[in-house]
């Protein structure tokens, strides 16, 4: 049987709430607030946080693809999968592809995954991880609705899963709109919103309308409808016209926290798991130049529900904090020219040193069994010990031993000072990072707290984006 074996979900710490957007361009006002990535957060460091929840409890080393889908990559001529497999510690042998282009790239790679699993019998399970992090052109209306995230769901073949897939079905549209052309445009573009939201609704019904004739259902047999949409009245008219009953067609989401783009189907998804009907229909729906339907059945309520208690999945939305003005929005989306600050760098050490700066391994001595970071030290701290360790995976939390606070930031004060904790991972090992996500450092940071490490954009050096560790205080995963 193939199905979803495992699921996760991310969101960035910061909410902004539509009525600033309005304010600053003295827009009519729209309810409810939008997800927006830390300065510090790309597609690549959301994807390895949903990757790390839905691979909690899960050996990575038993995970033979990861498939990465996104309409934002941070690279175009260098894949995202392989680096997020690498920082999720997978193995070297599998399968790894971007999917890319287009809103319905999550869907698509999970329809590419089940083929995959179907025809080759050495592959049992693949992890699909949808992020995107669109910048809206500034007083559009576009401004309202993209939002930042990632979700992962881990697709496998078991005799026994939460979550079977039955069927799916696909339809190809070339559509007018939206678009965004790789070199003279900054901002997504379209001819005719009317016209767009004509194809949505043609697309998304005659999907659905299919896989249920293909499934011999009727629309009342269907629990739960998780359908890509960017507009609610749109969303809402799609689930009338299918006569899906009231409630089946999850809607809040995008009031709640805007609209993900490709990881938005999957955080609809789960969702609706969150109060999972035993035996339920399930209809997931992905729109973009056409639209994707996969249709799966709840088999085991207990173990959606044993799912819903280990992993964050959308815990995180609960410890979410508003920002206070839009100009953070602005500087965190990189909006404003100016001269940044860069950093030297060499591509040739990250490569060398990937085990200990990405996957985060350290050495324990085989004499003394002290843990310690990094693995370039060739003499035990305590015993001096030469050349006597075993790599050692550490623990993504701890306590801080000490710390200071830093005022000057990468050649500009920006949200400084910025703490620099020295940590005690939890089964040993000591790290110095910085501290993001952190309010009023001053009085929020002490000796004792308890932090998780987060994987972050760090800078750009040598041409290319530098990822590294750093800690928050405990917020999900801890």
């Amino acid at each position: 049987m193939i199905g979803i074996k495992s699921y996760g979900a991310y969101l960035p710490k910061n909410l902004l709430s539509r009525n600033l957007i309005s304010k600053a361009w003295d827009f009519p006002a729209i309810p409810g607030s939008k997800a927006i990535a830390g300065i510090d957060e790309d597609t690549i460091t959301m994807s390895v946080e949903a990757g790390l929840d839905c691979m909690l409890g899960i050996d990575p080393k038993t995970v033979d693809g990861l498939f990465f889908a996104t309409t934002t990559q941070v690279y175009t001529e260098k894949d995202s999968a392989s680096l997020i497999a690498t920082v999720l510690d997978l193995r070297e042998n599998i399968i790894t592809i971007d999917f890319t282009d287009s809103l319905k790239a999550g869907t698509t790679a999970m329809t590419r995954a089940i083929d995959t699993i179907k025809a080759n019998n050495d592959v049992k399970s693949i992890l699909v991880i949808a992020a995107d992090t669109r910048t809206p052109e500034p007083s559009t209306m576009w401004e309202y609705g993209f939002a930042d995230g990632a979700a992962a769901i881990l697709i496998a073949d078991d005799d026994k899963l939460p979550i079977s897939i039955e069927d799916y079905y696909s339809i190809s549209a070339n559509t007018t709109g939206p678009w965004k052309r790789t070199e003279q445009d900054k901002f997504i573009r379209t001819f005719e919103p009317k016209t767009d939201a004509q194809f949505y609704f043609n697309s998304m019904r005659n999907v659905i309308l299919e896989l249920l004739k293909r499934n011999d259902l009727k629309p009342y047999e269907i629990g739960h409808a998780a359908l890509y949409y960017d507009n609610p009245r749109m969303h809402a008219r799609l689930a009338k016209s299918l006569k899906f009953p009231q409630g089946v067609a999850q809607n809040g989401l995008f009031f709640q926290i805007g609209d993900l783009g490709t990881p938005m189907p999957f955080m609809l998804l789960i969702s609706a798991l969150k109060r999972p009907k035993p035996d339920a229909k399930i209809i997931l729906a992905g729109y973009g130049n056409g639209a994707d339907g996969i249709l799966m059945q709840v088999k085991d309520k207990n173990m959606v529900k044993e799912l819903n208690k280990t992993h964050v999945a959308l815990g995180y939305q609960k410890n979410m904090e508003a920002l206070d003005n839009y100009s953070i929005y602005i500087s965190n989306k990189k909006l404003l020219d100016k001269d940044r600050y860069t950093r030297k760098s060499s591509a040739v050490i990250v490569w060398r040193e990937t085990d200990s700066i990405y996957q985060m391994y350290g050495n324990k001595c085989k004499e003394c069994g002290l843990i310690q970071y990094p693995r370039m030290f060739t003499s035990c701290f305590k015993c001096r010990t030469t050349n006597n360790f075993e790599k050692v995976k550490l623990q993504l939390k701890g306590t801080i031993f000490t710390y200071t606070l830093d005022h000057l930031i990468g050649g500009e004060y920006y949200e400084t000072p910025v703490p620099r904790c020295v940590i005690d991972l939890d089964g040993g090992g000591r790290i110095l990072l910085d501290m993001t996500e952190i309010k009023n450092p001053e009085n929020n940071v002490k000796i004792g707290m308890r932090v998780e490490l987060t994987f972050r954009r760090i800078h750009e050096g040598a041409e290319f984006i530098n990822y590294y560790w750093k800690c928050r205080p405990k917020r999900g995963r801890s």
